[in-house]
């Protein structure tokens, strides 16, 4: 064999090489990755809110103050039928967490109504954020309840007039796990 010969086969081998090189670098690029399959989500976030009773310590014993409560979702609406200045108002909620996800509370507050609110004082108990409520297991549900306690101030001189109305939210969030 010649020099030439020699030349011509390493050319051509060299052609045969690169196209091969080219084909493989086609083939990697243009490939497409198909993922089929579903996913079920088996968990459940139910909160729920019952109303619980109003009492009332009252200095009128003719006409003592009293209160209901009536819920509306996460929100109870507390009417408060004060009779006398110093008379206060204890209303209880109960929170009960029914699902299968832990849920913590994010907060918990009152609002009183803008036209009386130098007229009482309203404390929620317990505040702020709260303890875990572990997920249902079994038929053993969680709960807490939640308090309201409204003051008619000693100081206010005259006699409520008319019932009033106070909107108390508790507001939960999912917790972590326990590990």
């Amino acid at each position: 064999m010649n020099n030439k010969d020699t030349q011509n086969r390493i050319i051509i081998g060299a052609l045969i090489a690169v196209i091969v090189l080219m084909g493989v670098v086609f083939a990697a690029f243009s490939s497409s990755l198909k993922v089929n399959g579903t996913a079920t989500i088996a968990s459940e976030w139910k909160i729920t809110y019952t109303a619980g009773t109003c009492t009332a310590t009252s200095k009128d014993t003719k006409a003592p103050s009293s209160g209901t409560v009536v819920m509306d979702g996460a929100t109870a609406n507390i009417t408060a039928n004060m009779s006398s200045p110093g008379d206060i108002l204890n209303c209880t909620i109960t929170v009960k967490n029914e699902g299968t996800l832990p849920a913590k509370r994010s907060s918990f507050s009152v609002t009183t109504p803008l036209t009386k609110e130098d007229n009482y004082t309203v404390a929620v108990s317990p505040s702020g954020e709260g303890e875990v409520l572990a997920a249902k297991a079994g038929d053993t549900v969680k709960s807490e309840t939640l308090t309201v306690t409204i003051t008619y101030k000693a100081a206010v001189t005259t006699k409520p007039t008319a019932n009033e109305t106070f909107k108390a939210t508790a507001t939960y969030v999912q917790a972590p796990k326990a590990a």
